[in-house]
C-alpha cells in the first residue's frame, strides 16, 4: 500500500480558544444522563430517537440541552398523533403494492439499506477521526438498527418518510460539530493501541467524553436505520421467503455497486444523500404529504453541507478518506486527512534551501537516502504522497523511479500542486497501487527502496481493526521487500515514532527479516522521524551516520524496550505489545448495554422473537467475512477496489447458495454444517505458507478458494434455516443481531491473531447446528 505520505511539514495548532476538555466532559455527562433516562424510562421509538439525538448534540454543545428538551416535548405534543396517522397512510400504500412487482421493491429497499450503511460509515470516519480508527462502531450500529427494523415486519406503521429527516439531521449535525469539537476532547480511549493525530486518553474526563460521544452516535445512528429495516422486512413478508431473500441479495449488490461507483468518482456526502433521496422517492410518492419532510430534510442537509466554514480549505473525498487542502497565503499547501494534519507540499529547491535554514533542514531529511547510493540508482518509493520524496530522488540524480501511492487523490494533489513537478519527470513512473501488492508482483530489483513516512489514518474496511498500512509493516512484508533489492541495495525506512516501542518493533522486524542483520537507525529530528537503514551484510559495509545526524541504533537495540513484532497473522503494528484489548472490552460493554435496552423496548416480544440458528450463523458469518476481507486484501492488495469486490463476491455466493436451496432443496443439517465446519477446519490446518511454494497464480487461486468456500457454505446454511424459520423477519433480524456478536468477537484478533477468528467461527457454527437440531421446521410460507 503506497499510501499515504511522502511529505510532512510542521503541524499547526488549530485548537486555540476552543472549549476545554473538562467543559466538554460536563456536557457529555449531561448527554449520558439524558440518553440513559430516555432509554430506561421511556421505551417508545419516538422518545428513543428524539432523546438520542438530543444527547448526541449535547455531547459537544450546551445547545443540546435545549434540543433535548424540545425533542422530548414533541413526543408529548399533538404533533405525534398526526405523524402517526400519516405513517399509517404510508403503510397502507406499501401494503397495496402489487405482488407481481414486489421483488423489485424489495431489491430497491434492501439496496438502500446497504447503501445508507456504507454512506454513514464513511461520514462518521470523515468528520471525526476517532471513527476512522474504530469503524466497527458505525457498522454495528447500522446492524442494530436494521436488525431491530426487521423484527417489526408485521407491525404498523412503517416510518419510511422519517429515514431522510433522521439521516440528514445526523449528517448535518456531525458536519457542524466537526468544526466545533475541540481536538483534545476526542482522544484515543484504547490504551493498548497508539494512533496518529489524536492523543491518548489517560484522564477520566477524556475517557467519559469519548465513550459518551460513541454511545450517543451509536444509539442515534441505530435508530436512524430502524425504518429501513422495517420497510424491507414488511415487503419481504408478503412473498415466499427464499424468493424474497434472492431479491434482497440482488438489491444489496446494487447498493454496494452504486456507493463504490460514487467513491470511484470522488463524490462528497452532498451527492450521497441527494441520491439516497432520489432512490427513496418511489416509496414516498403516495401520499404526497410523505414527500414534504423528506424533501425539506434533503434541502437542509445539502445546504448545510455546501457551506464552507473555512475559506482557505477545500474538502475532497477520495475512495479512502476525506482530504482537506489548506492553501493559506504565504504558506506551502497543507493536507489534512480525516481532519487531522497530515503533510505539506514543500518547495525544496536547492537555491531556496541556501537562503532558508528551515528549508535546508527539510532538504537534508529528504536527501538522506541518496547519500548511501550512487547516482543513477534505481529507486522504489512507497508512500510517495504528494511527491516530496520523489522530488528528492530526482534532485539527487536517481535513475528510474517507481513512485507508489495508494490514494489517487493524494497523488493528484502532487501532480497539480508540487512546485518541482516530480511526477512529470521523464524518469518517474507514478503508480496507484498498494505497496505490499506492488512489491510482491514486480519483477524489478532496486538499489533503494524508500518508505516515505508511510502511515495510515484510516482502516482497511469497516469490518476489522486493520489499517491501510498494517500489512506493510510485518516481518513477511519486509522479507518480500528484501527480495526486490539488488545485491548491495538498501531499504531506507523513515517513520514518525510516536512511541519508542514502535521504533523497537521496526528494529526487531527488520532484524528478523534480514536474518539477524542489525539495522542502522538515525535520528533526523524531523517530525519525530527516525530513519532505519538495512541491507545485506550491514556490519561489513560500515555505514555510519552522516554529519549532523545522530546514530541511535543502541537505543532501539536495547531489550529494555518491550515490543512484539507484527506478522501477517497479527498485523497490529500500532500495538507495541500483544496484550488483550481491555479498553475495547469497556467500549463493547457500553454498546452492548445500549443494544440490549433497544431490543427490550423495540423488538416485538423483547428477546423472545428470535432464531438461535440464524443468530449464531450471523455471528459466524461476520467472523469469516472479516477474515476473508483482510486475508484477500493481503493476497490482492489492500485497496478499496479489492474490498468492494470481496464484499460483492460474498453477496453473489450467498445468492447462488440461495438458488441451490430453491432449486434442489436443502440436505439434512448435519450435511450442511458438516461441509461448513469442515471447510473452516481445513482453512485452519492449511496455512498460507503451505501454498506459498505453488506458482503465483495457482497459490492465489488456492488461497481464494480456502477463504471463500466457508462463505458459500455459510450462505447455504442460512438459506436452509430461512426456509425452516417462522418468518423472514425473525430469521433476518436474528442474523443481523448475531452479526453484531461476531463484530464484538472480532476484537479478539487483536490478541490471538486473525487465525483465531476461524476457531471462534467454528464455535458459532456448532452452536447454530445445535440450535438447528432443536428448532422445529416451520410451515412453508
Amino acid at each position: 500500500m503506497g499510501r499515504v505520505t511522502g511529505a510532512r511539514g510542521l503541524p499547526v495548532n488549530r485548537d486555540a480558544g476552543r472549549p476545554h476538555a473538562s467543559t466538554t466532559a460536563v456536557w457529555t455527562i449531561g448527554g449520558i444522563i439524558v440518553i440513559g433516562w430516555a432509554l430506561f424510562i421511556h421505551g417508545s421509538y419516538w422518545r428513543l430517537a428524539l432523546s438520542s439525538f438530543g444527547a448526541f448534540v449535547l455531547a459537544y454543545s450546551p445547545v443540546g440541552i435545549l434540543v433535548s428538551a424540545g425533542m422530548l416535548w414533541l413526543t408529548r405534543s399533538r404533533w405525534l398523533p398526526s405523524l402517526t396517522r400519516a405513517l399509517e397512510r404510508h403503510t397502507d400504500r406499501l401494503d397495496a403494492l402489487p405482488v407481481s412487482s414486489l421483488g423489485l421493491w424489495i431489491a430497491v429497499a434492501a439496496g438502500l439499506g446497504l447503501y445508507a450503511e456504507l454512506m454513514l460509515i464513511r461520514v462518521h470516519a470523515s468528520y471525526f477521526q476517532l471513527f476512522a480508527y474504530f469503524k466497527n462502531v458505525s457498522l454495528l450500529s447500522c446492524f442494530l438498527g436494521l436488525g431491530l427494523g426487521y423484527t417489526l415486519g408485521p407491525k404498523r406503521p412503517v416510518a419510511t418518510p422519517l429515514v431522510l429527516p433522521l439521516l440528514a439531521l445526523q449528517i448535518a449535525a456531525m458536519y457542524v460539530l466537526r468544526y466545533q469539537t475541540p481536538a483534545e476532547a476526542l482522544q484515543n480511549p484504547v490504551s493498548e493501541q497508539l494512533a496518529f493525530g489524536i492523543e491518548q486518553a489517560n484522564e477520566l474526563r477524556h475517557i467519559v467524553s469519548v465513550y459518551g460521544f460513541l454511545a450517543a452516535v451509536f444509539a442515534f445512528n441505530a435508530l436512524c436505520f430502524v425504518p429501513l429495516g422495517h420497510l424491507v422486512s414488511r415487503l419481504m413478508g408478503r412473498i415466499e421467503k427464499l424468493r424474497s431473500y434472492s431479491w434482497n441479495l440482488l438489491g444489496s449488490l446494487a447498493g454496494i455497486a452504486l456507493f463504490y461507483l460514487l467513491s470511484y468518482l470522488w463524490t462528497p456526502p452532498v451527492v450521497w444523500i441527494a441520491l439516497l433521496g432520489v432512490a427513496l422517492l418511489p416509496f414516498l410518492l403516495r401520499p404526497a404529504s410523505s414527500l414534504v419532510p423528506a424533501g425539506v430534510a434533503v434541502l437542509v442537509a445539502v445546504g448545510i453541507l455546501s457551506i464552507s466554514f473555512r475559506q482557505t480549505e477545500t474538502d475532497l473525498f477520495s475512495p479512502y478518506q476525506i482530504l482537506t487542502l489548506n492553501q493559506e497565503p504565504g504558506a506551502p499547501p497543507e493536507i489534512r486527512v480525516n481532519n487531522v494534519y497530515y503533510q505539506r507540499v514543500l518547495d525544496l529547491d536547492r537555491d531556496s534551501a541556501t537562503a532558508d535554514d528551515s528549508t535546508a533542514y527539510w532538504v537534508n531529511h529528504y536527501d538522506l537516502p541518496y547519500g548511501f547510493a550512487e547516482r543513477g540508482a534505481k529507486v522504489l518509493i512507497v508512500g510517495a504522497g504528494t511527491g516530496n520524496d520523489v522530488a528528492a530522488a530526482v534532485r539527487n540524480g536517481a535513475g528510474p523511479i517507481d513512485a507508489v501511492e495508494i490514494d489517487p487523490a493524494i497523488l493528484e494533489f502532487g501532480k497539480e500542486l508540487h512546485p518541482a513537478a516530480p511526477y512529470q519527470a521523464p524518469n518517474v513512473t507514478p503508480v496507484v497501487a498498494d505497496a505490499r501488492a506492488f512489491i510482491r508482483r514486480t519483477d524489478d530489483r532496486y538499489d533503494l527502496i524508500v518508505y516515505g513516512l508511510l502511515d495510515s489514518h484510516t482502516l482497511l474496511s469497516g469490518l476489522s481493526g486493520v489499517r491501510l498500512d498494517s500489512y506493510v509493516y510485518t516481518v513477511e512484508a519486509f522479507r518480500e521487500a528484501r527480495e526486490r533489492l539488488n545485491d548491495d541495495g538498501l531499504i531506507v525506512l523513515t517513520f514518525s515514532v510516536i512511541g519508542p516501542e514502535l521504533g523497537r518493533k521496526l528494529y526487531l522486524m527488520l532484524e528478523q527479516a534480514f536474518d539477524g542483520e542489525e539495522p542502522l537507525v538515525l535520528s533526523t529530528e524531523y517530525d519525530r522521524g527516525y530513519t532505519f537503514l538495512i541491507g545485506e551484510q550491514m556490519q561489513q559495509r560500515g555505514l555510519t551516520a552522516p554529519a549532523g545526524l545522530t546514530d541511535v541504533t543502541a537505543d532501539f537495540a536495547s531489550a529494555e524496550l518491550a515490543a512484539d513484532i507484527s506478522t501477517d497473522d497479527w498485523p497490529f503494528f500500532y500495538m507495541p505489545v500483544r496484550t488483550y484489548p481491555a479498553s475495547y472490552i469497556a467500549m463493547i460493554v457500553v454498546l452492548l448495554l445500549i443494544s440490549l435496552v433497544f431490543v427490550r423496548h423495540l423488538a416485538p416480544g423483547g428477546t423472545g422473537s428470535w432464531s438461535a440458528p440464524c443468530f449464531f450463523l450471523g455471528a459466524g458469518f461476520m467472523l469469516i467475512e472479516t477474515k476473508g476481507i483482510t486475508e484477500l486484501a493481503l493476497v490482492y492488495g489492500s485497496t478499496w477496489v479489492v474490498v468492494g469486490a470481496v464484499i460483492a463476491a460474498i453477496l453473489v455466493m450467498a445468492f447462488f447458495a440461495n438458488l441451490v436451496v430453491i432449486r434442489w432443496g436443502a440436505p439434512r443439517p448435519a450435511v450442511t454444517y458438516g461441509l461448513l465446519i469442515g471447510s473452516l477446519v481445513f482453512g485452519v490446518v492449511v496455512s498460507r505458507s503451505a501454498v506459498a511454494g505453488l506458482a503465483p497464480g495457482l497459490s492465489q487461486l488456492v488461497l481464494t478458494a480456502l477463504l471463500t468456500l466457508p462463505l458459500f457454505f455459510s450462505g447455504f446454511a442460512f438459506s436452509t434455516e430461512l426456509k425452516r424459520s417462522a418468518s423472514v423477519a425473525v430469521a433476518l433480524s436474528s442474523n443481523l443481531l448475531g452479526a453484531m456478536l461476531g463484530g464484538f468477537l472480532e476484537y479478539n484478533s487483536m490478541y490471538f491473531g486473525f487465525r483465531s477468528l476461524y476457531v471462534l467461527a467454528i464455535a458459532m457454527y456448532l452452536l447454530a447446528f445445535v440450535g438447528s437440531r432443536r428448532t422445529p421446521a416451520a410451515a412453508p410460507a
